[in-house]
């Protein structure tokens, strides 16, 4: 899911931003990649924060009365919470937004390899050798790395420690996509002990849960991606009480995964004087803003000051003791 909600004011203008990015990568490939379909937020916890952050950017939106949801969000059942809604936002179509920046990559003369994974990172005054785990080396006068699960032990091969924290999380799909493609997208804050739940509508597949609620730890060796009926049996149960019109009957699921920095904020500095550009945990967003930070990492391995509205995601913070977070809740996502 793409969106420009977000209680923090600085994402809900790297969104803004972004959402340029996406336009200007569409019209250059003659690709679609996002859809336009809305997002009403239901979160009491964040809610004073997201239109301060909304009305800062002047980003138009509507606060919602809890009984009126569902004038917005034709079926979501009323739970007493006041709702946002805002409508930039919609699901990103992957394959065809990866398809376009690929194309832009080798029509620069670009090489994609899929395979290799990168153990080890050296860096010369004038060259950055990468190794994978085969023992195949790669050199580079510049090396932009942007790892998931593995960033922590990659950096700890540089020398920097920190405490990434990768999640498996389950999602599921139901109801019929001739009935759900037109929908919005939700996030409905926790409640209680009860997690936070996203969803968006996946075209010709149907309407995509997920709860943000970790469904294991994440091990290097584990690569059972298998869905668990349990975590199933809770998101169908959810949809029965959230939603009046849709099917909770469980068409499909999907396990997939994605790395927490330790505040849940994206990593984005340069090292080694500027021979590696580092931009990892994602926490679950990285991809929405692909076509925007793609031109600025970009920028950075050509010696350009990081842009302002990256400034604040550098190391440097977590030297400084940056506060750690269980849980992004689902804002992430």
């Amino acid at each position: 899911m793409w969106r420009v909600t977000h209680p923090d004011r600085l994402r809900v203008r790297l969104a803004k931003r972004s959402l340029d990015a996406w336009r200007r990568l569409e019209v250059d490939t003659g690709l679609r990649a996002l859809l336009f379909r809305g997002l009403m937020w239901r979160d009491d916890a964040t809610h004073d924060q997201v239109v301060a952050a909304l009305e800062a950017e002047d980003v138009p939106h509507t606060v919602v009365d809890p009984d009126d949801v569902g004038r917005f969000f034709p079926g979501l059942r009323p739970d007493g919470r006041k709702g946002i809604w805002q409508e930039s936002a919609g699901p990103v179509l992957a394959s065809s937004a990866l398809d376009a920046q690929v194309s832009l990559f080798a029509r620069s003369g670009g090489r994609l390899s899929i395979g290799p994974v990168i153990r080890e990172v050296e860096t010369t005054g004038d060259a950055v050798r990468l190794t994978d785990a085969a023992g195949r080396r790669y050199d580079a006068d510049v090396a932009i790395l942007a790892p998931g699960p593995g960033a922590g032990a990659l950096l700890s091969s540089m020398g920097i420690d920190i405490a990434f924290r990768p999640l498996l999380e389950q999602v599921c799909h139901v109801d019929d996509a001739a009935r759900t493609d037109h929908l919005p997208c939700l996030y409905d804050g926790p409640i209680g002990d009860e997690p936070g739940m996203y969803a968006m509508p996946t075209p010709g597949r149907g309407y995509k849960l997920g709860i943000a609620q970790p469904l294991r730890p994440w091990l290097e060796i584990d690569h059972d991606r298998v869905p668990d009926p349990a975590v199933s049996a809770v998101i169908s149960a959810r949809v029965r009480r959230n939603f009046l019109h849709l099917d909770a009957a469980v068409r499909d699921a999907q396990v997939c995964s994605w790395t927490d920095s330790p505040d849940g904020r994206f990593v984005i500095d340069t090292l080694a004087g500027g021979r590696v550009v580092l931009a990892c945990g994602d926490s679950g967003e990285g991809f929405k803003f692909s076509a925007l930070f793609g031109p600025l990492l970009a920028d950075l391995t050509e010696g350009g000051a990081i842009d302002p509205d990256l400034a604040s995601f550098g190391l440097a913070r977590f030297a400084a003791g940056g506060e750690a977070v269980e849980d992004s809740g689902g804002v992430g996502r």
